[in-house]
């Protein structure tokens, strides 16, 4: 009868396959901090898991570069000694590239927002429902790196404007209403916004 041998535990790093960054474009950087994001996260639970420490398995934001790409950005743009430079430094770097505009235009608010803001009517609780739209606005903005766009009394203008103009057509009329002619001050701020939609869609 032949002898079982008992299998070798596979390392816990061994499924999870950790984002590199080949390109400085705004896009690639982007995509990289969402993957980076599900990396951390999945090797976290996995390590809590097996009883193991995260910190020796997870990549450093240093060895995320191509080393050659790091060479040249450090030739050419930030004027810093390879061997010196540090995880803070470069995710400084990295968010001075996603947050800011590629080629200093705005942004189409209808290609960004029109596919993807949209009204949860699954969702049977009305202010489950509003949050989960005010809340999916946020992720988009997060995730398009223009959060700096909203930021300030024109910025959070602009969002309230946006939150607006995406909802369904029902309510959007019922809510441009209120704005227009009770609750102005809802234009200025989400929060009163939020109150103004939430009244809005209970009614209907």
């Amino acid at each position: 009868m032949p002898v079982a041998v008992p299998r070798a535990p596979q390392p816990i790093f061994a499924f999870v396959n950790p984002p590199l960054i080949k390109d400085i474009s705004r896009e690639a950087l982007l995509e990289w901090i969402n993957l980076r994001k599900e990396f951390v996260a999945v090797t976290e639970a996995r390590c809590e898991a097996a009883k193991e420490g995260a910190k020796a398995v997870l990549r450093s934001v240093r060895n995320s570069f191509d080393e050659s790409l790091l060479e040249t950005m450090c030739e050419t743009r930030w004027d810093v000694n390879k061997d010196d430079l540090t995880a803070d430094f470069l995710m400084l770097k990295i968010k001075e590239i996603t947050t800011s505009f590629m080629n200093k235009e705005l942004p189409d608010m209808e290609d960004m927002f029109g596919d993807d803001l949209n009204f949860d009517e699954s969702i049977s609780d009305v202010e489950a429902r509003v949050t989960a739209y005010f809340n999916l606005a946020n992720k988009i903005i997060m995730r398009n790196g223009v959060s700096e766009l909203f930021v300030g009394d024109e910025g959070v203008k602009r969002k309230c404007k946006v939150l607006v103009k995406f909802l369904p057509a029902s309510l959007h009329k019922a809510v441009s209403n209120e704005l227009e002619y009770r609750s102005g001050e809802a234009k200025l701020s989400v929060r009163k916004l939020y109150t103004v939609v939430s009244e809005r869609a209970l009614e209907m």
